[in-house]
């Protein structure tokens, strides 16, 4: 492996500049699953890789496949917008979906900035959220569109406020949805869970 490291550093006009990471790997032998895959899968970017538990399209209430995760949710490196001969993620076009976490998996919804947090926690239920429930979990798990929180930028929303109301910005994907019963005084994770949520 070739590995390329950039960082965010401070320039003498004041500025910011960020830097990316690059992995590059060496050739090697692939086997005939791998060349099989959907999306090179095995091999490098855009393979069968997926982060935490996958990813979950509410809109559809089906999965979306481990190597379409990176085109949904428009993760793809290209050399549009190279920096420094390394490709980078150029900006979205989709505006109108937005992402959430909860308990290790990616949950993509359509929503939109002017929504109330309980119009979005609704789609979010209604979409299949509740799969993310812990079977062995300590709490009673998500039952019902009034069990989720949403948190944005270290803040937990409130029912009747809008999105907007919290500076979430259109196709916003760095949310927290999690079971609202976790954030009682004195709760405590899941002994098995591997996620913080």
């Amino acid at each position: 492996f070739f590995f390329h490291s950039y960082a965010r550093k401070h320039t003498p006009t004041n500025q910011f500049v960020t830097m990316a990471a690059v992995v590059e790997s060496a050739p090697t032998a692939t086997t005939n699953q791998q060349q099989q895959q959907p999306g090179g899968g095995g091999g490098g970017g855009g393979g069968e890789v997926s982060l935490g538990k996958g990813a979950w399209d509410c809109d559809k209430n089906e999965e979306i496949p481990p190597h379409l995760e990176a085109e949904v949710f428009e993760e793809i490196a290209t050399m549009d917008l190279p920096f420094e001969g390394i490709p980078t993620i150029p900006p979205r076009t989709n505006m109108t979906h937005m992402a959430f976490f909860c308990n290790g998996c990616r949950y993509r919804v359509e929503a939109y900035p002017d929504w109330t947090a309980a119009r979005v926690k609704q789609a979010l239920f209604n979409g299949g959220i509740a799969r993310s429930n812990n079977p062995n979990g300590i709490t009673p798990g998500i039952q019902a569109w009034s069990d989720i929180a949403l948190i944005y930028a270290g803040r937990q929303m409130e029912d009747t406020k809008t999105l907007e109301s919290y500076n979430v910005p259109p196709g916003c994907k760095v949310m927290i949805a999690i079971e609202a019963a976790k954030l009682a005084p004195g709760a405590k994770p899941d002994p098995d869970s591997a996620y913080w949520n």
